[in-house]
């Protein structure tokens, strides 16, 4: 039986994806700071740290479990202009984004490459090609991640298909919260769906079908790819 381990799957995101992945028969490993659930095996711990993907790794050598995909989503976020900018915030959100995902591919790999057709698909944002006040470091992080899928994609090629998912605005309990700090929640919503061409937010369901496209053979021949899937918001604005 096919494997995939899924990072963030305690969250709005990760939990979809790893829902998914289970009713196509996966068996799912999870990772993220609480238990995950709709899992098989849950891990608690912090992304970037070494130790929990030693056991990840060996979880799947115990069960021999064939990995065939791992799926990038763990993420946070920072709010501060630059002027106020806190270096520990910055080097967190290095830590989470971007070094979360080098210390997974480094320790699955290994699985990887062992299974055909295997893949790995990596969080990113249409942030980081329209930039947002305020939410440099977001930013950053996600410009690194594009970045990093295009060079992993050579490296691990042909063994291993890398590429990332570039989300616009997508219902999840953060982006909820956001939009209800607004002084008028209703029409910062209203005017936040009118910034898309299908004139609204995506759902946590769309997306984890574009990660499980990009982890199938209907994308054999896609590698190194950033697929946009933001309700047509980047074509508006």
């Amino acid at each position: 039986m096919n494997t995939v381990v899924v990072t963030g799957s305690a969250g709005g995101m990760g939990g979809a994806v790893a829902e998914l992945f289970q009713s196509k028969g996966f068996t799912v490993i999870g990772l993220d700071l609480k238990p995950s659930k709709s899992v098989d095996f849950s891990f608690v711990g912090h992304v970037y740290d070494e130790k929990v993907w030693e056991e990840i790794s060996e979880c799947i050598k115990t069960n021999k479990l064939e990995l065939s995909s791992l799926v990038n989503i763990a993420g946070r976020n920072y709010f501060d202009e630059i002027e106020e900018a806190r270096l520990d915030q910055w080097r967190d959100m290095f830590d989470v984004n971007v070094l979360g995902m080098v210390m997974g591919i480094k320790h699955m790999t290994q699985f990887l490459k062992k299974t055909p057709n295997a893949t790995i698909v990596n969080m990113s944002s249409i942030s980081a090609h329209i930039g947002s006040i305020g939410y440099a470091a977001y930013v950053a992080t996600k410009g690194a991640v594009d970045s990093l899928t295009k060079s992993l994609a050579l490296e691990l090629a042909p063994h291993i298909r890398v590429n990332a998912v570039a989300p616009g605005w997508i219902e999840t309990p953060f982006t909820v919260e956001g939009l209800n700090l607004a002084d008028d929640p209703v029409a910062y919503r209203k005017n936040v769906e009118a910034m898309h061409a299908m004139n609204r937010v995506g759902t946590v369901a769309e997306i984890a079908s574009v990660i499980y496209f990009l982890t199938s053979d209907a994308s054999s021949f896609v590698t190194g790819s950033i697929l946009t899937a933001d309700g047509g918001y980047l074509i508006k604005n």
